[in-house]
């Protein structure tokens, strides 16, 4: 059993309001809408030591992590955004956005292989140049060292005395394996945009409308009911998939079954000409068949 599975979730509150929370939620079904063609064995897990997390190979005991974040008051997200830590009602301090992530990635070792934050505001220059060396496979600390050691010293000041023995080993897997983007999920138009793109899988695929927006709308409160769900570690990974996994195989499988061949249609069709109907009767009765 690994680490993963072993240890407690952090503060896990999600957002308190509700359009925010609604973000969250059609954005992980547009993650799961994108592995039905991209990745169709992973799972997804909804509010699983971050917003969303995933494993890429069921096999294994590997992780992905996304935050997924929102602003509507049109800034920019910036270094000290991300780095700023975050105070709680009773006055205490949480971590910050980029401090969760150093988390995810001392915490769980070798078992966090990848770290996102998500949000639908943009990037200030200094993160677009950070990103731009991870997706070109450069080294931060080499090609931008004064932006490396900015980020670095950020970092090492919230976790203070609490910074591990290893902290730079941990610091140089964050750093490398950390992505920051901007969504084309919008927060006013998030709904339908999902919808769209749901829509958009199954243009190619023969299935009764009607059955499509309640499969859609199963997905959704599905992804609300995991978000909700609390768990007790240390606990099987069997039992996770339960409470807190979609499996993108079964959503897969569900909409095959439920897609029409086109043999059905004809063998119909031949059966009412057999009834001697006119064919513009015909054509309305397959129609709403």
């Amino acid at each position: 059993m690994g680490i993963t599975l072993q240890t407690n979730q952090r503060e896990q509150a999600g957002s308190d309001v509700y359009n925010r929370y609604e973000y969250q939620v059609h954005w992980i079904v547009c993650q799961i809408i994108s592995k039905l063609n991209s990745n169709p064995d992973c799972i997804v897990f909804c509010e699983y030591h971050d917003d969303m997390a995933e494993l890429s190979d069921p096999s294994k005991d590997i992780f992905e992590y996304y935050q997924v974040k929102t602003k509507d008051d049109g800034s920019v997200w910036t270094v000290v955004d991300l780095s700023q830590k975050i105070k709680r009602k009773d006055g205490t301090y949480k971590h910050s956005f980029l401090g969760f992530i150093f988390y995810n990635f001392m915490q769980f070792g070798l078992e966090c292989a990848h770290c996102s934050f998500v949000s639908n505001a943009p990037m200030d220059v200094e993160i677009r140049t950070w990103q731009a060396c991870i997706e070109d496979d450069l080294i931060l600390k080499l090609e931008q060292p004064e932006l490396y050691q900015k980020i670095k010293t950020r970092i090492s000041e919230e976790y203070g005395d609490t910074k591990p023995d290893n902290f730079d080993e941990i610091f140089e897997r964050f750093i490398q394996n950390t992505s920051i983007s901007t969504d084309s999920l919008q927060l006013q138009t998030y709904e339908a945009q999902t919808r769209d793109n749901f829509f958009t899988y199954l243009k190619d695929q023969k299935m009764p409308i009607n059955t499509a927006h309640l499969i859609f709308e199963q997905i959704i409160t599905d992804v609300r009911h995991k978000s909700k769900q609390t768990i007790n570690p240390p606990i099987s990974k069997k039992s996770l998939i339960l409470k807190k996994g979609i499996r993108i195989s079964d959503i897969s499988t569900l909409l095959k079954s439920k897609a029409v061949r086109d043999d059905v249609y004809y063998a119909f069709r031949a059966y009412l000409n057999t009834a001697g109907l006119l064919d513009s009767k015909i054509d309305k009765i397959v129609a709403g068949k």
